[in-house]
């Protein structure tokens, strides 16, 4: 399988044979100057990211931190200067933050980002009003199960607002399968 927004250095249809270190050094070397020097909501703009809030809740509290450090904005000239849309072959216009999801997916349906993938459906779908939502891996197609995405929508308001207010923790996750597929070298210094 492959990245759905690869960099324009990749020389692979998929990444199994790839370099994902040196692959991922590269890529946060390039967002490095965009990067912001705290986690201040007061000083920024307050919008969040729906992979950012995915992050946080399906992933890593502490990787959704890093992802907090970038602009929650896109276009941004960084990703379309180096990253494409691997369905389109045409240069994206997605967020930083869905370029790092990209990174810790590797391609690889054996990822552990399906809550990830599952609670950005449930943001995308609050956005369009939908009564279905799928998640597709390769040729396999997975219904996901919206019932619980009202009180999943309530507990995200209450997040962004503790977040403004700087009332939210970090905890590194105790799955260390995540942490096997995650791109930070040393998270705690985060």
């Amino acid at each position: 399988m492959h990245r759905a927004y690869p960099p324009i250095w990749c020389e692979h249809d998929d990444c199994i044979d790839c370099d994902f270190e040196g692959c991922n050094s590269r890529a946060l070397t390039l967002f490095e100057p965009y990067r912001y020097p705290e986690l201040n909501m007061q000083t920024r703009p307050k919008a969040i990211e729906i992979t950012t809030i995915a992050i946080y809740f399906g992933y890593c509290q502490r990787l959704a931190k890093y992802f907090l450090l970038y602009p929650q904005y896109s276009p941004i000239s960084v990703v379309k200067a180096n990253f494409f849309n691997s369905f389109t072959g045409l240069p994206t216009n997605v967020e930083i933050q869905r370029i790092l999801l990209d990174m810790i997916n590797r391609g690889d349906p054996r990822a552990p980002t399906d809550e990830v993938h599952k609670f950005r459906l449930m943001l995308i779908q609050q956005t369009l009003s939908g009564k279905k939502a799928y998640l597709q891996y390769g040729n396999k197609r997975v219904e996901v199960d919206l019932s619980e995405r009202e009180t999943f929508l309530e507990k995200v308001e209450r997040w962004q607002q503790n977040l403004k207010t700087g009332k939210v923790t970090f905890k590194k996750t105790d799955n260390k399968k995540r942490c096997e597929y995650c791109f930070l070298p040393n998270c705690d210094s985060i």
